[in-house]
């Protein structure tokens, strides 16, 4: 009996790759969209499809969980890390979206930098979480939660510095509100990165 329903468990973590797929591939678009030019909308909108199916993933996990006696990990550890890996999608996307909403005149080349730290963190996120599935390596995974905490650090130094640099030097008051309000929600990414590879080192720490 153990055997047949150990393999139907496997779902768990292709959901959670599939989410995070989609965390890489929102924050690639996302700085695509922080290099400007022809395309900024097409890609808010491919940000926006990718954070609904995020939604149906989650939804997809919360069915399974009701459903299933026999679970890989902790059941409260795989909705937790769910709601978590959908919350860095919701930031991607709330940046995207405002980006578009806002039109603002100019991208800081701050901005650029910040987005490359959240698509970075995002890859290690993949990475981190696609080593649950066997849970071989605990090593490496303890060194990403690491690096990934180093990236949030990075992140909320590069938002506080251009928020204080286009207060110094911004003219147009409408501008540094619109930059203030998209930069945060970057830095919230990375800090959505961050409690996901807490919650992933919580739980080698429990099953090694």
């Amino acid at each position: 009996m153990m055997k047949r329903l150990v393999p139907k468990n496997e779902i768990y973590f292709d959901l959670f790759d599939k989410l995070c797929a989609g965390i890489v591939e929102g924050a690639r678009l996302l700085n695509v969209m922080l290099e400007g030019g022809p395309g900024t909308a097409d890609c808010a909108q491919r940000i926006k499809t990718i954070e609904h199916e995020a939604d149906q993933t989650v939804h997809a996990m919360m069915a399974k969980l009701h459903t299933t006696f026999i679970t890989p990990i902790n059941r409260e550890d795989i909705h937790e890390l769910a709601v978590h890996l959908d919350d860095i999608l919701d930031q991607i996307e709330a940046a995207s979206s405002r980006i578009t909403l806002f039109c603002p005149d100019c991208i800081p080349p701050e901005t650029r930098d910040l987005g490359a730290v959240v698509f970075e963190s995002a890859k290690l996120v993949q990475e981190m979480v696609g080593l649950l599935r066997r849970l071989k390596e605990p090593k490496r995974i303890l060194e990403l939660t690491v690096e990934i905490d180093r990236l949030e650090d990075d992140a909320d130094t590069i938002r506080r510095a251009t928020v204080a640099r286009l207060f110094r030097e911004e003219k147009n008051p409408f501008e540094l509100i619109k930059w203030k309000d998209i930069l945060e929600f970057l830095e919230r990414a990375t800090d959505c990165c961050e409690d996901a590879a807490n919650i992933t080192e919580g739980i080698v720490l429990e099953n090694t």
